[in-house]
């Protein structure tokens, strides 16, 4: 009944739901193995991710989907200590305020900047959904929070360049909050009070789900759950070249053979889908072409003892601008269980963007170096890691620019 092109989570979960509405689908998946991005491998002592580590505790449909396939019991939510997140600036790393008293404390920012962003509730005034992301930090919360704070969140989302970006099209909870509540801090005391209404309605009792979550063996765990359990169902190192229009709905031709389909879904990144449907349809590929993808190398660094230099908590980000090349670094064995054996430390640093595409080119000594550099610059880390691993994606995230949503 249906192919589906691509065998990441958004395929295999398609793939998924159309098999539980008693269709028959079959998945083309151009790599030796399935779940695309979100892999977790497990090599010399520690397990590691291919590319994101968790996901949000209001993710609804994540827990839903685990749900289905059997996996709700392996779902674990991050140590205590990765509420504690980091921030890059002036040689150090600061704690990221999460209350007043902090905030206050905080050097993060100076005192003209706090007042800056203090004021955020009194900026009543609406944006235009021409205006890009540091357009719209910087009027919210004035030119410094926007470099410092949002700089280093747009660092660690979308490893892309704040000036290009499209403020309704990357933000657009933080952008529904500002027009419908004219600001974000209301928006978000309104979207908490919706969320707690829609958790009535389904008949949630009890906290609300927050922070950070992951499975026990990974992220991984959820992509190669699902496709576990779709069995011979996916196909691997299956390129598909071309989709055309038939009579009995679509031919899909793959190296070494070919499908006719009354349905095909399409879960290719952009440049590869925009090849698949060229001849099919001109003008859709034409503009899945020119979605831009910032190029992402995820460096792990493996240490065989506890690295006594590493804070206790997620990890931090380094907004641009700060003499640091590394995008942030993650601390994977501080957050869960199982990613670093014997007591050792875990580490993940993210190299590249928008702004560093050049960076995926480098050997993999160089790009350890540059991680290494930048965590003996800012906590004084200068031990030699037991274990390397370095994954490059060159089209890693989208990039929502301006224009984007039209």
């Amino acid at each position: 009944d249906v192919v589906v092109i691509g065998g990441g989570i958004a395929g295999l979960s398609a793939a998924w739901r159309l098999v539980r509405a008693g269709l028959d689908a079959t998945v083309m998946e151009a790599a030796s193995e399935a779940g695309g991005n979100i892999r977790t491998h497990s090599d010399g002592g520690f397990r590691y991710e291919r590319g994101p580590h968790t996901f949000l505790g209001s993710a609804d449909d994540v827990f839903a989907l685990a749900d289905e396939v059997g996996l709700s019991d392996r779902i674990v939510p991050t140590r205590p200590a990765a509420g504690r997140r980091f921030i890059a600036r002036n040689g150090r790393l600061h704690e990221a305020p999460t209350g007043p008293g902090s905030f206050l404390a905080t050097r993060l920012l100076s005192w003209r900047a706090k007042l800056a962003l203090a004021g955020e509730p009194f900026r009543t005034r609406r944006g235009d959904p021409g205006e890009t992301a540091q357009s719209f930090f910087e009027r919210r919360f004035g030119v410094e929070a926007a470099r410092v704070i949002a700089g280093a969140f747009i660092s660690g989302v979308y490893a892309g360049d704040p000036a290009t970006l499209s403020a309704p099209a990357a933000f657009p909870l933080f952008w529904r909050f500002e027009q419908e509540s004219g600001g974000m801090i209301r928006g978000f005391v309104r979207h908490a009070k919706q969320r707690k209404a829609e958790r009535r309605a389904r008949g949630e009792s009890g906290p609300a789900r927050k922070g950070l979550w992951s499975l026990r063996d990974g992220l991984g765990e959820l992509t190669g759950g699902i496709a576990v359990r779709l069995g011979d169902r996916v196909r691997t190192g299956a390129t598909v070249r071309s989709i055309e229009r038939v009579a009995d709905g679509y031919r899909v031709a793959w190296d070494g053979g070919e499908a006719i389909a009354s349905r095909v879904v399409v879960a290719a990144p952009p440049q590869e889908a925009a090849g698949m449907l060229a001849a099919l349809d001109p003008d859709l590929s034409a503009l899945l072409a020119g979605i831009v993808m910032a190029p992402v190398t995820v460096v792990h660094l493996g240490f065989s003892a506890r690295a006594a230099q590493v804070p206790e908590g997620f990890g931090f980000l380094a907004p641009r601008g700060e003499g640091v090349r590394s995008l942030g670094v993650l601390f994977p064995s501080r957050l869960f269980d199982g990613r670093a054996d014997g007591g050792g430390d875990l580490l993940s640093g993210y190299v590249g963007g928008v702004l560093d595409a050049a960076a995926l080119d480098l050997d993999d000594d160089t790009l350890a170096a540059i991680v290494r550099d930048d965590l003996r610059a800012l906590i004084g880390l200068a031990d030699a890691p037991s274990f390397v691993r370095v994954a490059r994606t060159p089209r890693a995230i989208p990039q929502f620019t301006l224009g984007h949503l039209d």
